[in-house]
């Protein structure tokens, strides 16, 4: 179980109703005893390279620094392909998270598939808990929680093994937003 202070929820929840210019939101909830530094990295010419040239690029902050119990929301675009990965205090995760745990996604929004997509995965490394919660609640899309690095399969991807598809989730909701808690409660 995850806990969330009221005021973090509520931040996040008055920051979903007044953005209406970004078409998927990440909000990312330090709820670890430290500080975290949330990243957002484009993939789409790595590790998504049919896709170079064919997405939309996101152009607000790529980090931020969150205080134990802070938030911090990436605005992103639509067709847009990419990861969100905290790099701590060490400098052991690359700019592309890299060896890091991470949260991916593809929000295609119809454009070149039609679902959005997204996982948690520990392929390159576990380093941090985290748990991804889709918003709104009735997306149709599925919460993914992994705290540690032997969680479930359909949960998040093991380090190193890529596994069968089963930690991937992918539902039709467009302007998906999703709300990553870094650490269990």
């Amino acid at each position: 179980m995850v806990k969330v202070s009221i005021l973090s929820l509520a931040s996040a929840l008055i920051s979903y109703t007044g953005m209406v210019a970004a078409d998927h939101w990440i909000t990312v909830v330090n709820n670890c005893g430290v500080t975290a530094n949330p990243w957002v990295a484009d993939t789409s010419c790595t590790y998504s390279a049919a896709r170079c040239g064919q997405t939309n690029a996101y152009t607000g902050p790529t980090s931020y620094t969150l205080a134990p119990g802070a938030s911090a929301i990436f605005e992103l675009p639509n067709n847009f392909v990419g990861r969100v990965f905290d790099k701590g205090s060490s400098s052991a995760c690359g700019t592309d998270g890299w060896d890091c745990s991470l949260l991916e996604f593809n929000f295609d929004n119809g454009a070149a598939a039609t679902d959005q997509s997204y996982d948690l995965s520990n392929i390159q490394g576990f380093t941090r808990g985290m748990q991804a919660v889709p918003w709104p609640s009735n997306a149709g899309c599925n919460t993914k929680t992994c705290f540690a690095a032997n969680c479930a399969l359909d949960q998040a991807y093991p380090p190193g093994n890529e596994g069968d598809n089963a930690a991937n989730t992918s539902c039709g909701a467009a302007n998906l937003g999703i709300t990553l808690y870094l650490c269990a409660a």
